[in-house]
């Protein structure tokens, strides 16, 4: 029996659910790093501009029901009960899946959880009835579950680099081909990648669909005059994509829309400052960066932080998978960031990497280091100590349990 090419099942699911997203005017964003925040600005441009948009992004930081919500003034997620039905619906077919993959002389393996998601926020939005939809994809592009639209208005692709090795392949080469993958036949592409390699790759692809292409890095410095929620010098090559690809996406929207959309997008857990009036306790921040290149514009964006705000001793709580690069993210931070304290601690969750080993790392970068078994030790901890700063990384598990800790603390 032949073996499916890792979409042939989602679209086996699709269908027998009747295909909810035949009908989607979507933006559809793929990228290693910079896609979630990308899909935020896009979307809050357009609820400026007075569209409704569904936006689709993942993984979540603390709530499942954060990666399905309509943006039409409310920022709702979708409820539990309803995300709870609509998953419980896409498991009702799952039999039905396997008939259709076993006619077709397909193997069937079950659903995956990335699969589930995408289908019950593709139910909800064909419920919903947005102006148009924001997908973010899981990881790579060819082969992700979002990769099932036929025919978005436009696809992006954001930073491309080094993650998820061993699912997309263990160059910068392997992974872009992964990524330009949702290049779709006469779908503009708009890329922001600064690499030339990389970029070439795009624009073949591109040429090879017969679609147009736009080069963000061209025009990324104008986008400097916005005023940006998001910090960091990075965010700025998002605000380009994003407004590149309404652009691109033939979508009118007023210069008035933009400002106010990237003056008002906000991602949790992207250098998210929990509390700007610290008080007697110290500023807690929490960064999702998982990879060396995320890690890389966090130690900029923390530097340029510190000195603004004359801070000076910094705990530095770092945490991440197995299948990370953690020696390359040590040497990142423990090198680009200048008088600072390190903690190591351990994730709930299964894939999450030994403390013991990451206090190690820093260890070998001639840096002492704090070891704690949870989130909570290192929390409970850094909340009553003398560090102007607690700085909390690697990991966007790791960030969202700090920030579930803080806020139930606050």
């Amino acid at each position: 029996m032949a073996s499916f090419d890792g979409l042939e099942r989602m679209k086996a699911l699709l269908a027998a659910l009747g295909d909810p997203e035949a009908g989607f005017r979507a933006i559809h964003i793929a990228g290693t790093n910079g896609k979630g925040s990308t899909a935020v600005m896009t979307a809050s441009i357009l609820e400026e501009a007075g569209y409704s948009v569904g936006l689709f992004t993942s993984p979540h930081l603390e709530d499942e029901c954060e990666r399905v919500q309509i943006w039409d003034g409310t920022h709702r997620m979708i409820e539990q009960a309803e995300l709870d039905s609509l998953k419980e619906r896409v498991y009702s077919v799952e039999e039905d899946v396997k008939k259709t993959l076993h006619n077709a002389g397909l193997e069937y393996g079950k659903l995956t959880v990335f699969e589930v998601y995408t289908a019950a926020a593709y139910l909800y939005f064909a419920k919903e009835q947005p102006d148009y939809v924001v997908l973010e994809t899981g990881l790579g592009g060819r082969l992700d579950s979002t990769n099932t639209l036929e025919k978005p208005l436009v696809s992006v692709i954001t930073q491309v680099g080094l993650d998820h090795t061993a699912q997309l392949g263990n160059t910068i080469f392997k992974i872009a081909r992964e990524k330009a993958g949702i290049i779709k036949p006469g779908v503009p592409v708009v890329s922001q990648t600064g690499d030339m390699n990389t970029k070439n790759i795009f624009r073949r692809v591109a040429a090879e669909n017969g679609s147009k292409f736009i080069d963000v890095s061209e025009v990324a410095d104008s986008y400097r005059k916005y005023e940006l929620a998001m910090k960091g010098g990075h965010q700025t090559r998002n605000a380009a994509t994003a407004v590149e690809a309404i652009k691109a996406a033939g979508i009118e929207v007023s210069e008035e829309a933009i400002e106010n959309g990237l003056a008002n997008a906000w991602l949790p857990g992207r250098f998210e400052i929990l509390n700007d009036e610290p008080g007697e306790e110290p500023v807690f921040i929490i960064d999702g960066a998982h990879n060396p290149d995320a890690i890389s514009e966090l130690v900029k964006t923390y530097e340029a932080f510190s000195r603004t705000n004359k801070i000076k001793r910094t705990l530095v709580i770092f945490g991440c998978m197995k299948d990370k690069n953690s020696v390359r993210m040590v040497q990142l931070l423990t090198g680009g960031l200048k008088g600072c304290s390190y903690a190591a601690a351990a994730v709930d969750y299964e894939r999450a990497e030994d403390p013991e080993r990451i206090g190690e790392l820093i260890a070998g970068c001639g840096h002492g280091c704090m070891v704690f078994e949870s989130t909570r030790e290192a929390y409970e901890y850094a909340k009553d100590s003398s560090f102007q700063c607690i700085l909390t990384t690697g990991s966007i598990y790791l960030a969202g349990e700090m920030r579930t800790l803080f806020m139930k603390d606050h």
